[in-house]
């Protein structure tokens, strides 16, 4: 074997996973091993004999390749993530067959790990750790908004009049309802007693309640909700979904920003140096980037967000500008985000949108040119280490 070059690609599911190996042709090629310590040490032994020489790619796939990742590095294995656009692209070109399975999935990979070769880059795969933890708060912000449009829902039923007002989800509302979680419940108690627990209720930190509890007993005295038993232990099951939303939101808050910390500290600093740039958008656009060294230059940043324009011509026909949108669509967003900010607190990017508005240029195309020189910026601050001035 001496010091020939070995190429290894692994196609990973939840279940499973396949390998492919080869140098100047394949040595292995359908080789399959179940997702579990059985199947990780089967394929250990296979791979041994290649290892001084052996360079290891697979597909991200979300979480389910972070178990075999990690096997590897630390079995001493040149282990990368190569990312499933570029093996997709890379699949179109070399095969001429659309035919698409497990086994020659992993051949694909394998073969564009050596295509790669020497330029392959091994990002540090701890970083990525923090892309997934943003979308899942991404995914519980969402949950936390889904559920408090259910409690308004159920509150226009069994107590209309309170969800008309403003501040249904301050503490002291939640706790109030949590108590008395209709109009029903609330008339069927005397007014004292009913003012006296709510005054207790309504009490201590959170937004000031323009509503005392004598005004939201008379509202619920003149309501017109009908008794609604099943819809009434249906609101506190949300309550109880919503405070437990809101808990775990805090927790992987902190999670986040302890991470990004560690790993970001000096990206943050670059990112929130630009005037309407908040810490929490640099996380989550620099979550989504990773490392500025993955891209060759700013059109691969920006093609990477999605924002490079294309357009369609055949013969005579020529089609619209308009935007790829093949890139990443959580950088896309956010980048949308904090073009919008810096619009506003920054002269230089309010500049830019002014411009493009007084060429004639629509809303959106202004705020896409602010983007695009948004993403240019960061380039150039991210690569040479410096702050925005």
């Amino acid at each position: 074997m001496d010091n020939e070059r070995y190429y290894c690609g692994i196609d990973v599911s939840k279940e499973s996973f396949s390998v492919a190996v080869k140098n100047t042709s394949f040595v292995i090629e359908n080789k399959n091993f179940l997702m579990d310590k059985t199947g990780f040490e089967k394929m250990e032994k296979v791979l041994s004999p290649f290892k001084q020489h052996l360079v290891v790619g697979m597909e991200s796939t979300g979480i389910y390749h972070k178990n075999l990742f990690y096997f590897l590095k630390d079995s001493g294995y040149n282990t990368t993530v190569v990312n499933p656009y570029k093996v997709k692209q890379f699949f179109k070109f070399v095969s001429d067959k659309p035919t698409k399975t497990d086994n020659k999935d992993a051949k694909i990979i394998c073969q564009f790990v050596q295509y790669q070769g020497q330029n392959a880059q091994f990002p540090q795969e701890e970083r990525y750790h923090l892309r997934y933890l943003v979308r899942e708060k991404e995914y519980l912000t969402g949950q936390i908004a889904r559920t408090k449009t259910e409690i308004r829902r159920i509150l226009s039923l069994v107590f209309p009049e309170l969800e008309r007002t403003d501040a249904i989800f301050s503490s002291g509302i939640v706790r109030l309802l949590k108590v008395f979680p209709s109009a029903y419940i609330i008339k069927n108690t005397s007014e004292n007693r009913f003012i006296r627990q709510a005054e207790k209720l309504l009490s201590g930190t959170g937004r000031k309640l323009h509503i005392s509890p004598s005004q939201i007993y008379q509202l619920a005295t003149q309501s017109i909700a009908y008794h609604y038993p099943e819809y009434e232990k249906l609101l506190l099951m949300k309550i109880e979904s919503l405070e437990m939303l809101a808990s775990q939101l805090e927790n992987i808050n902190k999670i986040i920003t302890d991470m990004a910390e560690k790993l970001f500290k000096r990206e943050l600093e670059i990112l929130t140096s630009i005037p309407g740039v908040g810490k929490q958008s640099a996380i989550y656009f620099i979550s989504e980037i990773v490392d500025i060294k993955r891209f060759d230059g700013w059109r691969k940043l920006i093609g990477f967000c999605g924002l490079d324009p294309v357009i369609k011509q055949s013969g005579n026909y020529t089609g619209k500008w308009k935007l790829s949108k093949r890139g990443n669509r959580h950088a896309r967003r956010i980048t949308f985000i904090m073009a919008s900010c810096t619009k506003r607190s920054c002269p230089y990017f309010r500049d830019i949108r002014l411009k493009k508005r007084n060429e004639g240029k629509s809303y959106t195309e202004a705020v896409v040119a602010t983007s695009t020189k948004l993403l240019r910026t960061i380039y150039a601050l991210l690569s040479q280490d410096k702050s925005f001035v």
